[in-house]
C-alpha cells in the first residue's frame, strides 16, 4: 500500500537532513544511507527541490565533504562545491581551507588555491599564517597564467580589509621564497595601478628579492623609481638592502656612491651599512677609506663585527701594511663578546624589513 510520509529524517555521514513529503511503501524502513557524491548531486541539481533539500544540510556535512574531496585529490569537485556555496555565508573551520590550499598547491590548481585563499581571508578578516601564502605561491610555480592571482590581489586591494596591504606584501614575500621573481615584479607593476599602492616595505621586499637573485641592474632601476614616487620615502633599510646587493655582486664602486647618497639624505649609517661599505672598500683596495669608516663606526659607539675586522685585516695584508694588520688582529683577539656585534645585532637591524 502506498502512502505519503509527512517528514522523513535521512541520515548522512557527518549529519542528517529532512526530506519533505516522500511517497513510501508502508510499512517502510525510513533509514537509508546517502553517499557524499549523492549529497553533492542533490546540492547541484538545480531542480525545484534542490534549495529545500540543501538548506537542511548542516555545515558539518559540507565540511566533511570538502575534507573528503581534498584527501581524495578531487579538487575540481571541491572548487565546484565552494562555487555553489558562495552565497550561503557558511563559515568553515580554518583547517578545511588550509587543507585545500595545501592540496591545491601540490597539484598546481591555481583556481581552487585562489578561491580557498579568498574565502579564508575574508572569513578571518586578518592576515593569514605564512604557510597559507606559501601554498598559494606553490600553485603558480608551473604556470605563466597569473590572471586568477591578479584578480584575487586586486579584490583584496579594493576591499575594506584593514590588513589589505599586509596581505599583498606577504604574498610578494611568499612568491619570492618560492623563487618566482618574475611574478613578484608583475605584482608590483600591477599594484601601482590599484587602490592599495605599494609602500616602502613593498619596495624594500622586492629590492631584497632582486639582490638575492643577483639582478643588480633591476635593483638600481627600482631604486630610481622609488625616488620618483612622491608617496614613498627611502629609509635605512632601503639603502642597506641595495648596499648588500651591490656588495654581493662585487659592484664596489656603487656601494660608495650609495653610501654617500644616503648620508647626504640625512640617513645615518648603522651596523649593516658600515659593514657592507667597509667590506666593499677593503675588497676594492681603498684601505684608507675603509679604516676611516671603521673608526667613525667606533666613535659612534656602533660595535663592529668580527666580519668587519677580518675584512680590514685581509685588506691591509693585501696592500702590504702588515704592521697595521697585526695591530687590528691583536685588537680583535683582546675584544670580548660584549665588544663585538653578533648575529642577533644583525637580526635586530633586519627586523623592520617585514610586517
Amino acid at each position: 500500500m502506498w502512502k505519503w510520509s509527512t517528514v522523513k529524517r535521512i541520515p548522512v555521514y557527518g549529519g542528517s537532513f529532512f526530506s519533505m513529503k516522500h511517497m513510501v511503501f508502508a510499512p517502510a524502513d525510513l533509514s537509508w544511507s546517502c553517499s557524499f557524491s549523492a549529497m553533492h548531486s542533490l546540492i547541484d541539481t538545480g531542480g525545484e527541490n534542490s534549495d529545500s533539500v540543501s538548506k537542511f544540510i548542516s555545515r558539518t556535512d559540507y565540511t566533511n565533504l570538502l575534507d573528503t574531496y581534498g584527501r581524495d585529490g578531487n579538487l575540481s569537485a571541491a572548487y565546484d562545491l565552494l562555487q555553489s556555496l558562495q552565497d550561503k555565508n557558511i563559515c568553515f573551520p580554518v583547517s578545511v581551507f588550509k587543507n585545500l590550499l595545501a592540496a591545491a598547491g601540490e597539484q598546481n590548481d591555481t583556481k581552487l588555491s585562489c578561491r580557498a585563499f579568498r574565502l579564508m581571508l575574508f572569513q578571518a578578516g586578518r592576515p593569514l599564517s605564512s604557510d597559507c601564502y606559501l601554498n598559494l605561491a606553490r600553485a603558480f610555480i608551473n604556470t605563466d597564467d597569473c590572471v586568477p592571482l591578479l584578480c584575487l590581489l586586486k579584490e583584496v586591494s579594493e576591499s575594506s580589509l584593514p590588513c589589505r596591504l599586509i596581505v599583498i606584501n606577504r604574498t610578494i614575500l611568499a612568491f619570492a621564497e618560492s623563487r618566482q621573481v618574475d611574478k613578484v615584479l608583475m605584482i608590483l607593476e600591477e599594484m601601482k595601478e590599484w587602490e592599495c599602492k605599494p609602500d616602502v616595505i613593498t619596495y624594500n621586499s622586492v629590492l631584497d628579492i632582486l639582490g638575492r637573485a643577483g639582478l643588480v641592474n633591476e635593483m638600481l632601476r627600482l631604486l630610481s623609481s622609488m625616488k620618483e614616487d612622491c608617496d614613498v620615502s627611502l629609509d635605512i633599510i632601503t639603502y642597506n638592502t641595495v648596499l648588500n646587493g651591490m656588495r654581493r655582486a662585487c659592484r664596489f664602486d656603487m656601494c660608495l656612491v650609495l653610501y654617500e647618497e644616503m648620508v647626504q639624505c640625512g640617513i645615518e649609517p648603522d651596523l649593516l651599512s658600515y659593514t657592507a661599505v667597509i667590506d666593499s672598500l677593503g675588497r676594492s683596495g681603498k684601505t684608507k677609506e675603509a679604516l676611516r669608516l671603521f673608526d667613525e663606526m667606533k666613535e659612534r659607539e656602533i660595535r663592529p663585527s668580527v666580519y668587519a675586522y677580518r675584512a680590514l685585516i685581509d685588506c691591509l695584508k693585501k696592500s702590504g701594511e702588515f704592521q697595521m694588520a697585526l695591530e687590528l688582529s691583536d685588537e680583535l683577539k683582546n675584544s670580548s663578546t660584549l665588544d663585538l656585534a653578533g648575529p642577533q645585532d644583525f637580526k635586530r637591524y633586519l627586523r623592520p624589513h617585514r610586517r
